[in-house]
């Protein structure tokens, strides 16, 4: 029936108005802008019916846009030059029709601010700094400035003057007591005629009085006399006087003024809580040690030494690991629990992540029943990290830690009963190899906790209970975990699960999905495609590389923690991985914006780059290829039992087999009574030298200034050196061994220098490096004869490589020849094409640099019948005849205005390359490869007649069948395959992602809420803290909900990052009705590294924002 309409004169602007009629049903839509080109257009969604009153929602407020045409190419044509275009030629930058952009002038104060500075404002900086030595502006000051100004009959001297307080005036002694009633810690100096001296308050008369905001009391009770305040600008003298006409301990009369006692019954050592925020900050952000941080107190009291300070480092120790606790506590709302602290839960204080699935706070009933399980598996990454060790200091019992189990580090007690229960089990542990076969010796028995570290043992005892441990917390059915080593540690795992406590097994329905991270894969031997990220269905765009960021930015505690007691280290330890959590909390939301926008690129690339490979092959192959992938995707055992898509039989690897070869070699040397140099054979020492040298070439490929940047590639980059520089370690230790007579050579001789700040350029300095009259002596015997067997081997593989991607290639044209017609079926992404020729130039490179090598090892002999030289010609298809001669120009055809338009960079110029260059008696150019057949007249002939093989066909493992054909086609298209998947899947997990993360925060913000009357008091003061703490984190986290807001609806468009938020601001109401019941998810990790481009990026101290106003300076 209709209702009842309201008077409208009785109401106000914000009431509700009830209308005659009732809307039951009402149709809403949602539009958003997409650019298309240089233009935008607006793109609908379509309407949806809002049934009943009650029930009318609003529309997503967070979802970010997506758009399928982003950082795709405007049409095929860019495709369809690069197929096919040269494999040697790199790929030149592509741009669309766009206006280019302005680049702004820079002036030289912007450009060059240092040397500005230095130019022009250095000495009189210098001078200003030279005047506060003296009283500057106070000089002409005879007399007390505040006396004067109370009209004081007897105005004292102008003598005092405080460093603290702004303007730095001069007042008498007692004029600055008054002054500083209220600020007693600031540092104050005494004018003597001819040069200030350090004075102090309490020298000048000033007493604090506790427990009385008046600072008077009827029986007062004097400190300490030795009684010292450390605060943020030094160690203090400081007169204190307790309250005992209200009973209440003077350590607690400290507390309530800020300051924190280091001891209880007579205090004589107190730290300011603002000294203590800011020691706690900077520990957390710079690695520093509590000493250091004393050191640097002491010095701002004393830089000269010539005042003799007692030490109260061990009493800020103290202090200082009791507030780390107290604050953890805190913020985990144990002040607020009934409990209080004593009834802490294990893990309790952890920072929680937001973006995780958790059963009940953000994910949907009926989760473990939903079509796509991937959005709601759990990601874990393991590993271990030997720089944080702990050196034999101190013990549990003299040093129990305050919170070991409470947040992040595993309960002592049950640890080591469950790793003794296993040792006796014969569990014994080992030595861990690592590369260059250094040994890292770990402790047996029960003092394995002395290590920070992962799997040390036979069986894998530890990492079991860390990971048991850790799921607990997590009732999940799909687990998806990273280990660098899993192809050992997964072997055995479920028969081991077997043996894990009661409490910590996992649910009999739980599936645990292996995987090995990315950075660490290629380490590995092939035939782990089942445990490669880039395979695993559900996996996204996750690399498992989490745990090496964090390790990254806790190796530095390794310094500050080792001589610390197992206790105290674990609760820093805690505290840092706290810090470390939090700051990925307040930034999730730009962190997944940012990879949001990256993954929406990619995964338009791979879809239309996918698509358009799809389109060139046989509908029947690929729907068999499909079903094979399908199956080997479903199959959950390991190893799995269904064949690989993704391996191809038609790749020899030669290098292997010489490589055993030579190790079989070495060993009956040995054994017929050779001498072993060392655990590394000469064989191994050469093959490592190898590896090296292909690491080398990636790294410099990596860094060409033409390479296309993504968000990751510095980081990856600066990865990679930072990891060759070790090894470059490890082998210079190992070639001392093998060529001992380098060192004189190189200090006879001036070789070519390399970069050792550039690891990629660095000499290695094998056998073949050596000129042949000092290589027989430098090196050991036998030593320039391996390496002349491992480069023919290598020579082998890249030729087989080379024609493994020529056939690739070749199967690429034909397919799309004969299935594409018409402009519609072209690819407008070209990410396969791009990197098929990326490969042929890799292994074209790696044939030349060592077909270089044997020839400076062996000399000219008959073994350059097989291998030859390598031209660019030489590059091509077995189906290909040899590219047409360049016929030359005849002399005087050439107009003067052709000639010159191309002095002047004329359309034409190209057209008429050759005969200009003819004309001019130059050689003709050696053109680029491409794997088209040239457009022939009947002068030209069809070429069948005198058809030649390029030698790369006729030399090694020659031709290959149509069946290899198909099979390599076949690998590549399931590669393809999987790249589009995990794109795609990433997209759809960022978005789980961030409806977790905000529906997460909206959980935190209630459950704060709720701790404001969780627990009942009696003292109103108290009361009221509790209750303003709870509310002041409940609205960090509504902050918190509306700034990821903004973000995930930022452009996906734009590059630059989001601007932060002001999270400490009042929020905006938020409607009851709106609910955000989409969904989202996080992977892997990220650095959490958002650059602010105002910021000094070029790392000099220039920051160019700020020259502006000095540019109209510049003469």
């Amino acid at each position: 029936m209709p209702r009842q309409a309201t008077d409208l004169t009785k109401t106000s602007q914000h009431d509700r108005i009830i209308f005659d009629n009732d809307f039951e049903v009402i149709h809403a839509r949602e539009s958003y802008r997409i650019r298309v080109g240089n233009s935008s257009r607006v793109v609908e969604n379509q309407r949806s019916p809002q049934r009943g009153r009650t029930s009318w929602v609003q529309g997503s407020q967070w979802e970010p846009e997506d758009n399928p045409e982003l950082a795709l190419d405007p049409d095929g044509d860019w495709y369809d030059e690069e197929v096919e275009g040269s494999v040697l030629q790199e790929p030149s930058p592509r741009q669309d029709s766009g206006k280019p952009r302005k680049k702004k002038t820079r002036t030289k104060v912007s450009k060059r601010p240092m040397v500005y500075w230095k130019t022009h404002h250095r000495q009189k900086y210098l001078d200003e700094l030279l005047r506060f030595e003296g009283r500057a502006d106070a000089r002409i000051q005879t007399h007390c400035i505040d006396c004067l100004a109370r009209k004081n009959g007897d105005p004292g001297d102008a003598e005092i003057r405080c460093r603290d307080c702004f303007g730095m005036d001069l007042v008498c002694p007692l004029c600055c007591v008054k002054r500083h009633v209220r600020l007693p810690f600031h540092r104050v100096e005494r004018w003597t005629g001819t040069h200030f001296v350090t004075s102090s308050l309490k020298d000048l008369g000033l007493t604090l009085q506790l427990n009385h905001l008046s600072m008077r009391c009827s029986a007062p009770q004097a400190c300490h006399i030795q009684m010292r305040v450390l605060h943020t600008n030094g160690i203090h003298d400081v007169a204190l006087k307790y309250c005992t006409c209200r009973p209440l301990p003077p350590h607690i009369q400290l507390l309530r003024r800020g300051l924190y006692p280091a001891s209880q019954l007579r205090p004589k050592t107190c730290v300011t809580f603002e000294l203590l925020r800011q020691l706690h900050l900077l520990s957390l952000n710079t690695k520093a040690s509590t000493y250091d941080l004393y050191q640097t107190l002491e010095s701002l009291t004393d830089n000269t030494g010539l005042k003799f300070l007692k030490s109260r480092y061990k009493a800020l120790q103290r202090v200082l690991l009791q507030w780390r606790h107290l604050v953890m506590l805190k913020r985990g709302g144990r002040a607020h629990h009934p409990s209080g602290a004593d009834g802490t839960e294990d893990g309790e204080l952890a920072v929680r992540c937001l973006t995780c699935p958790h059963p009940g706070i953000n994910i949907p009933e009926g989760w473990n029943e939903d079509s796509s399980p991937y959005l709601y598996a759990l990601r874990l990454a393991m590993d271990a990290n030997f720089r944080l060790k702990q050196q034999l200091v101190s013990s549990y019992s003299q040093d129990p830690g305050l919170g070991i189990g409470l947040s992040y580090m595993v309960k002592r007690e049950p640890y080591e009963s469950y790793l003794l229960d296993k040792a006796s089990q014969g569990d014994h542990l080992r030595r861990v190899r690592c590369l260059g076969k250094s040994k890292y010796k770990i402790f047996e028995g029960t003092k394995i906790h002395r290590g920070w570290w992962g799997i040390v043992c036979k069986r894998y005892p530890n990492m079991d209970y860390i990971l048991a441990s850790s799921l607990r917390f997590y009732r999940l059915l799909l687990l998806l975990i990273c280990y660098d080593i899993m192809c050992q540690w997964v072997k055995n795992l479920f028969l081991r699960m077997k043996g894990w406590p009661s409490d910590l097994r996992l649910d009999q329905n739980a599936v645990i999905i292996p995987g090995i991270p990315k950075l660490h894969e290629p380490a590995h031997k092939e035939g782990h495609d089942d445990l490669s990220m880039n395979h695993i269905l559900g996996a996204g765009l996750t690399d498992g590389e989490c745990q090496e960021r964090i390790w990254a930015g806790h190796n530095a505690l390794g310094n500050s923690t080792k001589t610390m007691g197992p206790g105290s280290r674990h609760d820093v330890l805690d505290d840092h991985f706290g810090r470390w959590n939090w700051l990925k909390y307040c930034s999730m939301g730009r962190t997944l914006m940012r990879k949001y926008k990256g993954a929406i690129r990619l995964r338009n690339v791979q879809k239309e780059a996918h698509r358009g490979f799809t389109a060139s092959i046989d509908a029947t192959k690929v729907a068999e290829w499909e079903s094979m992938c399908s199956k080997w995707e479903t199959d959950r055992t390991y190893p799995r039992k269904t064949p690989s898509p993704f391996v191809s039989d038609v790749v020899v690897i030669s290098e292997a087999e010489v490589r055993k070869e030579l190790a079989e070699e070495e060993k009956a040397r040995i054994i017929g009574g050779g001498v072993a140099l060392h655990e590394t054979s000469a064989s191994g020492f050469l093959v490592l030298g190898l590896e090296l040298e292909e690491i080398q070439r990636r790294i410099i490929k990596l860094g060409k200034p033409g390479q296309t940047q993504t968000p990751t590639h510095g980081a990856t980059l600066l990865e990679q050196r930072n990891s060759l520089r070790i090894k470059l370690k490890s082998w210079e230790q190992l070639r001392s061994i093998y060529i001992p007579g380098l060192l004189q050579h190189l200090s006879s001789s001036s070789p070519i220098s390399s970069s050792p700040d550039i690891p990629e350029k660095q000499d290695l300095w094998l056998p073949s490096q050596l000129p042949p009259e000092t290589r027989q002596t430098a090196c050991i015997s036998g030593l320039s004869e391996m390496e002349v067997k491992l480069r023919i081997a290598q020579c082998h593989d890249a030729l087989e490589g080379l024609r493994h991607v020529l056939r690739l290639k070749t199967r690429m044209i034909q397919f799309k020849n004969a299935n594409i017609r018409g402009q519609k079926n072209s690819t407008r992404s070209r990410a396969i094409i791009d990197r098929v020729h990326e490969r042929a130039r890799g292994f074209t490179e790696k044939y030349r640099a060592c077909r270089e090598r044997i020839l400076a090892l062996s000399g000219p002999g008959d073994w350059e019948n097989m291998l030859r030289p390598l031209q660019d010609r030489d590059v091509r298809a077995y189906t290909d005849p040899e590219k047409l001669q360049r016929r030359t120009g005849r002399r005087g055809t050439v107009e003067d205005e052709v000639l010159a338009l191309s002095a002047m960079g004329g359309a034409t110029a190209e057209e008429d390359d050759d005969d200009m260059e003819a004309e001019e008696g130059q050689p003709p150019m050696d053109e680029d490869i491409s794997l088209i057949p040239e457009p022939r007249s009947k002068r030209d002939g069809t070429g069948e007649t005198r058809r030649e093989l390029s030698w790369i066909w006729t030399t090694g493992t020659g031709r290959t069948t149509d069946i290899d054909d198909e099979d390599l086609l076949r690998s590549e298209w399931a590669k393809s395959r999987a790249r589009c998947n995990r794109a795609t899947e990433e997209v759809s997990l960022l978005r789980e992602e961030m409806r977790r993360s905000l529906q997460f925060l909206q959980w935190k913000g209630s459950w704060w809420r709720k701790r404001t009357t969780l627990r009942k008091v009696e003292e109103k003061e108290l009361a009221e803290g509790l209750k303003a703490y709870a509310l002041e984190q409940a609205s960090l986290q509504e902050n918190l909900v509306l700034s990821f807001r903004r973000t995930f609806k930022s452009s996906i468009e734009d590059d630059d990052s989001t601007p932060k938020a002001n999270i400490n601001s009042a929020p905006a109401p938020v409607a009851e009705d709106d609910d955000d019941d989409d969904d989202d998810n996080d992977n892997d990790d990220d650095d959490g590294d958002d650059n602010d481009d105002g910021d000094d990026d070029d790392g000099n101290g220039n920051d160019d924002d700020d020259s502006d106003e000095e540019a109209a300076q510049e003469p």
